[in-house]
């Protein structure tokens, strides 16, 4: 931990780099048509935009049953017209980033009215919902064997390592909840905790692989935030982890079971600690104090739920199934059932996350 510590301690105050973008006047974007069934998929026409090339790299693009993505360099802040042709019959839905943008179809042309883009957008092929907190985001991926992709392209397909995922993510938001770690880090300006699986699809080139878990502070500026990877077996349980720090040019450092790893914040603090036990299971807590254990629920790995046990509370058992046809997460936790329901074509939330405002006649007490 001291080499990892220091290399942390060196980043504070240095500034983020700027986004990545292709030198010039082009930028770097991706489109995602979504298909009516499974069948043709579209095909850019360079003719309709001279200054445009594609990419041609495949893990920036996919063709599958649920959809075509395309990656393109465009020329920056234009508003552009882009054509594309053979399947455009198919197509339902047209999405760049996290949202529609509008198209016409005529025959079997589609044109797609593309926005002045500032910078690169290349996250419209992920499949993702976000649950947003106080101080936390819990980003959880869909894994759809139809859409698998680059490293998960062939083979087994992760579900059980998956399942543990799912049970872990959830399960560390119970930690911060019941902790205040993110009302904590929010309330003094630390970042935010953002708690992520893995890909199976690779979307804009990220192949995620092996399949793991996060749980990490994602500093201010970024740089400087220490990116933890806490690895699944095929036996559903946690095996060692991995962490690189943003920007520092440090490298990377492994921690095996038994090894805790701490998160320190941008003013040299130590938030909390993670340490995978000796029997893969995974403690958490503030650093310094006695932490909550997360273990798997049955006698097995973490794919049939987990055990959520913070000092002082009674155990809480968390179980969590993704229903990718209808477009329902459910999040059991103990008693209490959560009911996220999220667009099946992006894992955009559906339902509602924050409670209307009162009537303006109503006394609001702002503190």
């Amino acid at each position: 931990m001291a080499g990892l510590a220091a290399a942390v301690l060196v980043v504070i105050g240095v500034a983020s780099p700027a986004a990545a973008q292709r030198t010039g006047d082009q930028v770097r974007v991706v489109l995602k048509f979504v298909k009516r069934a499974a069948g043709a998929g579209v095909r850019f026409d360079p003719a309709t935009c001279a200054a445009c090339s594609p990419i041609t790299d495949a893990n920036w693009n996919a063709d599958n049953d649920r959809e075509t993505v395309i990656a393109l360099w465009i020329p920056r802040m234009r508003t552009l017209e882009l054509g594309f042709d053979h399947g455009a019959a198919n197509v339902r839905r047209v999405i760049l980033e996290g949202g529609d943008v509008p198209f016409n179809r005529e025959g079997n042309r589609l044109t797609v009215a593309m926005p002045p883009v500032a910078a690169e957008a290349v996250t419209a092929a992920e499949v993702a919902t976000h649950i947003v907190e106080p101080g936390m985001v819990l980003r959880f991926e869909h894994a759809d064997p139809a859409r698998r992709a680059g490293v998960y392209a062939q083979g087994l397909f992760p579900a059980v390592q998956r399942a543990a995922a799912n049970a872990l993510e959830f399960a560390q938001r119970e930690v911060v909840r019941e902790l205040g770690l993110g009302e904590w880090v929010e309330r003094n300006h630390l970042g935010r905790i953002q708690i992520m699986g893995f890909d199976t699809n690779a979307p804009h080139d990220h192949r995620d692989a092996p399949p793991h878990i996060h749980m990490h502070l994602r500093w201010p500026d970024n740089t400087g935030t220490q990116i933890g990877h806490y690895y699944i077996g095929e036996d559903g349980l946690l095996s060692h982890n991995v962490v690189g720090v943003k920007g520092s040019g440090a490298p990377q450092h492994r921690f095996g079971r038994g090894q805790p790893f701490t998160t320190v914040a941008p003013d040299g603090r130590a938030i909390y600690t993670h340490r995978i036990t000796p029997e893969g299971w995974l403690e958490l807590g503030r650093a310094g104090a006695a932490p909550c254990v997360i273990r798997p629920s049955g006698n097995g790995g973490f794919a049939a739920g987990a055990s959520v046990a913070c000092p002082g509370m009674a155990p809480r058992r968390i179980a969590v199934a993704d229903d990718l046809a209808a477009g329902v997460l459910t999040v059991d936790t103990d008693t209490v059932r959560e009911v996220f329901r999220y667009d099946r074509d992006t894992g955009a939330l559906l339902s509602p996350s924050a409670v209307p405002v009162p009537p303006p006649s109503v006394f609001v007490n702002d503190g």
